[in-house]
């Protein structure tokens, strides 16, 4: 699993001097890393340049500075800045390098982000679902990273939505697993987490119905 300080030397490698601060989020600081995590770091740049590929790390790329504006006046050189981002980097982002960035952005900014995902996003993924589902066996296993990232997905938004904060995908799922105990929810959680747990059709109809639980929970 690639390390902060093993991405660093590889860009100061390639990159010799440019690299101004290096800021982790995502699984890594959420108390969430399985075996496949990607290392999500947002690397700041003293000059524009193009940062080189390197399986492992999942990387948006800024001008240096760019974590003391709002991110609505950012663009990236590579990645995607969101309110999202800009939370978790405010508040349990960790810093391998440079100063800890203030990332300025208010509550109402991230849940108005979170919604309109749910709709722009997630929704004409779960539409198309539902208009296949009819055609397909619930027995039929299907694979495990397409499903944890549909049925953790949306539980995120949710969460954050109901009350500002930001959790990983497993604590997501326990909390709409507590929320809706009738669905299969902790059944992705725990493959998630390296159990050997067949994941069928029947289990993205589950996700499918958790979604439009979602919907209505954050709608109504």
């Amino acid at each position: 699993m690639l390390t902060p300080g093993e991405y660093l030397s590889f860009l100061d490698a390639r990159l010799p001097g440019l690299v101004a601060g290096a800021h982790v989020y995502g699984s890594r600081v959420l108390d969430d890393v399985v075996p496949d995590s990607d290392l999500d770091i947002v690397i700041e740049l003293s000059a524009a340049a193009e940062v080189p590929p390197l399986e492992g790390a999942d990387v948006a790329v800024v001008l240096a500075g760019s974590l003391e504006k709002s991110v609505f006046e950012v663009t990236p050189l590579s990645g995607e800045v969101t309110p999202v981002l800009w939370q978790q980097l405010r508040t349990v982002g960790q810093t391998v390098r440079g100063a800890r960035p203030s990332c300025p952005g208010t509550a109402a900014e991230v849940e108005a982000y979170c919604r309109d995902n749910l709709v722009s996003y997630w929704k004409v993924d779960f539409d198309r679902f539902r208009d296949v589902l009819p055609t397909l066996r619930p027995e039929t296993v299907i694979p495990n990273a397409a499903l944890l990232w549909v049925g953790l997905g949306p539980a995120r938004l949710w969460h954050t939505i109901r009350t500002g904060e930001i959790v990983s995908k497993s604590r997501a799922g326990e909390l709409a697993a507590a929320r809706w105990p009738d669905l299969p929810v902790l059944d992705l959680v725990a493959v998630r987490r390296g159990a050997d747990l067949p994941l069928t059709v029947a289990h993205a109809a589950a996700s499918l119905e958790l979604f439009d639980r979602i919907l209505a929970d954050v709608t109504t």
